[in-house]
């Protein structure tokens, strides 16, 4: 495996919000933060695509609407 390339990224964002996700992860950098947020959401995306799978097999019911 090829080792991940890093590019820096000038962006805009909502100092506010990048402040509480420092905060909520713990992180000591703000590159850190957004490292870990990114992070995150990649795992949430592998757990979405398993329960569609699971799902489309028609063994989970929807508990809420």
């Amino acid at each position: 495996m090829r080792p991940a390339a890093v590019r820096h990224k000038h962006v805009r964002l909502n100092q506010d919000k990048l402040d509480r996700v420092k905060s909520a992860l713990g992180s000591a950098t703000e590159t850190e933060a957004i490292e870990r947020a990114m992070d995150f959401v990649l795992a949430e995306q592998e757990i979405l695509k398993v329960h569609r799978r699971v799902r489309a097999r028609g063994r989970i019911k929807r508990l809420f609407s």
